[in-house]
């Protein structure tokens, strides 16, 4: 986007402070903090998730559900984060607790935002695993962050569902500009100041900041580290898998395909067979 990049960075931390910016809950601070220990605490992690009973219970279904395909089940937290690892269930906690930061978010947009964001999201998860060109439970996480600066632009002004109504999330930058005009912002500069204030990792910070810059923009692209593009890149092939299974157009493909296959070392046909694969997991999963 044109303009001075630290006046929308300061516009987007004004949106997010008169919005309400969702507060980064206590459990995922200190799990965070804990996971970046040189020697995590496996014990008192544990304590920290077994004290929400809601959350220890979707810990351990998760970590014993088909997408992790584990041959042994998790009987306890302090199992499930045994078998799937410290840096996987930090992960696992901060995705459960995004929506719930979100309890205003409602009507057929949010709606749209979470169906479309969590399928994504899990497209982007196996591609990351096929790819092994970014990390698949940071991708994950990375897809369900993306645009969550809709979800804040939902909140803020009934405008901004009008905006969106009859919008595909996978829609062009187009939408960008009308932001940036209205709002002094976009959805991905207030989704960045979403990420930092939950303290996750710079690269997914930054990830979701530059998503829509880098789709067509080589120079965009050059000032920007090898994990945080590779997130970008698996991303957008997320969209474009699942833009194919519903029989829609994905627009910025046609830009970013150049670039992203050779980035997550994909040819044309591992596309296909790639798209035939999560085409039947999706069906499997009924999204």
């Amino acid at each position: 986007m044109g303009g001075d990049p630290n006046g929308i960075d300061s516009a987007a931390e004004r949106i997010a402070r008169e919005t309400g910016i969702p507060p980064c809950p206590a459990v995922v601070t200190r799990l965070l903090r804990e996971t970046r220990e040189d020697d995590p605490d496996f014990q008192r992690i544990g304590k920290m998730i077994a004290a929400d009973v809601g959350l220890a219970a979707t810990v351990v279904n998760l970590a014993n559900s088909p997408f992790y395909g584990l041959r042994t089940k998790a009987g306890s937290v302090h199992h499930a984060i045994t078998m799937l690892g410290v840096s996987t269930i930090a992960q696992v906690v901060v995705r459960l607790v995004l929506r719930q930061a979100f309890p205003t978010a409602s009507g057929s947009e949010a709606e749209r935002y979470w169906k479309t964001s969590t399928a994504t999201a899990t497209i982007g998860a196996h591609i990351a695993r096929e790819t092994r060109h970014a990390d698949s439970e940071m991708s994950h996480t990375y897809i369900l962050f993306r645009d969550c600066g809709m979800l804040i632009l939902l909140q803020r002004s009934k405008d901004y569902a009008v905006l969106l109504r009859g919008m595909a999330l996978l829609a062009d930058g187009s939408i960008q500009g009308v932001e940036l005009e209205r709002f002094g912002a976009t959805h991905a500069q207030i989704g960045a100041q979403l990420a930092r204030a939950w303290q996750l990792s710079e690269s997914l910070s930054n990830a979701i900041a530059r998503h829509h810059e880098v789709v067509a923009s080589a120079e965009a692209r050059s000032g920007i580290d090898g994990e945080t593009l590779a997130l970008n890149a698996t991303g957008l092939l997320a969209d474009k898998l699942y833009a194919d299974w519903h029989r829609q157009e994905c627009p910025e493909w046609s830009a970013a395909e150049e670039w992203s296959l050779p980035l997550l070392g994909l040819s044309a046909a591992d596309l296909a067979v790639l798209s035939e694969r999560v085409g039947a997991a999706l069906k499997g999963g009924g999204q």
